[in-house]
């Protein structure tokens, strides 16, 4: 029966977003849709950024074909870089996502196995027919892939949107996607990000007048921050930028890193003499200059930030010069990006943002755009991925709308494998599909003791107590001595420690001579029992750094 099933094993992106990665297998066939990355929760201190945990691919013990991209977000490949030693697979997708893909990999120091991904024509990968299905997005070159298999097609829509008028002139292949509904669609796994919001998306257009007007409005230099990856927009700002007669600056490596590589696509339309080098704008006029920088969302090793705090060489901020956010808070940062408007303040200068004017639109469908893809295609069965629980229920009830009956329809979070064959769509087995969190430039995985700890040390603060121990006699030299990190003066004064200080020393005099010459099993007592005394005396239980000392 398993043979002739289409399985879903969704790694990533179901129940959430970010870290977007999902496996489609027919028999011991597969293939992986797509390999991001994550942000880490507030409570994941130190974390720079989270990836899928692939270790349960080990146990499906499938015969993985290939990885294809939909689009190259960081969120749908920013994984691939960290999990290419396990995964050497070949990799298809457009060409704007494989040279974002290609430049990872070479940071790296690897080399993969990159593949086009051609529009509307079918490519055999395995045992699948596979075809690339061009949609509008927030990014150049998104696609949503349609895998064809016995029991009908597979399409999964990735990000997209409906723009009637996009930038590049490439919209979404409507034709296509009814042209497939006709054929037959088994399942749609369609995204559910902006399932919640009602009507459709504006179109990418509706920004460009309103940069152009603040542009035209600034006497003083003009900074514009946005997402780096959105080349979109980075065209609609030059083209603003060159109506008003500004020359261009970039600031910020991701940014100089994407419009080299769309560039050199030949996928921007940039005028002769129009970018200027960052390090020569002070050759250039405030009133004729514009900087797009990065760090919209206020990322303080970001360009922007540095910028806003004076710490960005040669340039400086004042009364006259306009900040424009031509960008969307994601959900968490509005604390930290309405303390860079005040930096920015404070230098004399202005912000512009999306609350003020039309500077922003979502590169992902609402709701009428969701039923439009289930209009066009007709699945069988419906499958929400791509956001949040609360995203693919409100997904969910747009699909009985739709007219899909509800039990054609499921909600399957990660780690949740989904069966669909003859008899309908159901839930199968459970699997591992946690997450893996990279720290540092180093590129090193946090387990969860050392999370834990971070927690610990950032909640509860930290104790040190040395304790010196004869080494012939096995007992107490002096008091211990103990330091704090982390508390209030009230919590932890001086007189308190020393409190805890007589007291251990008392509770150690107690312990047997073979106990404290055993180091580690000290060690563990003193950790112990501190804890306790904090948390009966001040309310706490810190980490406890216990150093015992033979001498």
């Amino acid at each position: 029966m398993r043979n002739t099933s289409i399985r879903c094993y969704p790694f990533g992106g179901v129940g959430e977003f970010g870290k977007n990665m999902m496996v489609y297998a027919m028999g011991q066939d597969a293939v992986i849709v797509d390999c991001g990355m994550g942000f880490p929760d507030p409570g994941q201190h130190g974390v720079d950024l989270v990836i899928p945990d692939i270790s349960a691919l080990e146990e499906l013990n499938l015969n993985i074909h290939a990885i294809l991209l939909t689009h190259g977000h960081e969120d749908h490949i920013g994984a691939l870089a960290f999990l290419f030693p396990q995964l050497k697979l070949p990799m298809y997708g457009t060409p704007i996502t494989l040279a974002l893909i290609a430049g990872k990999l070479e940071e790296r120091e690897y080399k993969g196995d990159l593949r086009p991904l051609p529009d509307e024509s079918t490519i055999k990968v395995g045992p699948f027919e596979v075809e690339a299905i061009p949609v509008t997005h927030s990014i150049m070159d998104a696609v949503s892939i349609a895998i064809h298999t016995p029991l009908g097609a597979i399409i999964h829509t990735g990000d997209f949107k409906f723009d009637p008028a996009p930038i590049d002139g490439k919209a979404t292949a409507l034709h296509r996607f009814s042209l497939l509904g006709d054929q037959g669609v088994l399942l749609l796994a369609s995204d559910s990000t902006n399932a919640t919001r009602p009507g459709s998306t504006p179109s990418e257009r509706t920004v460009g007048p309103a940069l152009k007007l603040g542009i035209s409005q600034c006497t003083g230099k003009v900074v514009v921050t946005t997402f780096s990856s959105n080349m979109f927009r980075i065209q609609q700002i030059i083209d603003a930028a060159v109506a008003c007669g500004r020359k261009i600056a970039l600031a910020g490596r991701s940014l100089e890193k994407n419009v080299g590589i769309t560039r050199d696509l030949d996928r921007l339309s940039i005028p002769a003499g129009t970018f200027v080098d960052i390090k020569q704008i002070s050759d250039v006029a405030d009133r004729e200059l514009l900087i797009i920088a990065t760090g919209s969302q206020g990322e303080w090793r970001a360009a922007l930030a540095r910028i806003a705090q004076d710490r960005f060489t040669g340039i400086r901020l004042g009364v006259g010069d306009l900040v424009i956010f031509s960008s969307s808070n994601i959900p968490g940062n509005e604390r930290v990006i309405a303390g860079l408007y005040n930096h920015i303040y404070r230098r004399g200068a202005r912000v512009l943002h999306a609350g003020k004017a039309a500077l922003h639109v979502s590169g992902h469908a609402q709701a009428h755009e969701l039923k439009t893809m289930m209009q066009l295609t007709r699945p069988k069965y419906l499958y929400p991925v791509h956001g949040e629980y609360r995203n693919l229920i409100e997904h969910q009830d747009l699909g009985v709308a739709t007219g899909i009956p509800y039990e054609n329809t499921i909600i399957a979070e990660n780690g949740q494998e989904v069966l669909v064959d003859e008899h309908g769509i159901s839930l199968g087995e459970k699997f591992h599909a946690g997450a893996v969190f990279v720290d540092g430039s180093g590129r090193d995985e946090v387990d969860d003791m050392v999370l834990r700890d971070r927690r610990v040390l950032a909640d509860e603060g930290m104790l040190s107590v040395t304790v010196l121990i004869s080494q012939h006699e096995g007992s107490l030299l002096g008091e211990p001595e103990l330091s704090a990190r982390g508390f209030l003066h009230q919590e932890v004064s001086e007189a308190v420690l020393s409190d805890a200080a007589k007291d251990l020393h008392i509770y150690l005099n107690s312990m047997s001579q073979e106990m404290l010459a055993d180091i580690e099993e000290a060690k563990e007592e003193i950790r112990l029992w501190l804890r306790r005394w904090c948390k009966k005396r001040i309310g706490r239980r810190p980490m406890v750094l216990p150093v015992v000392i033979e001498v």
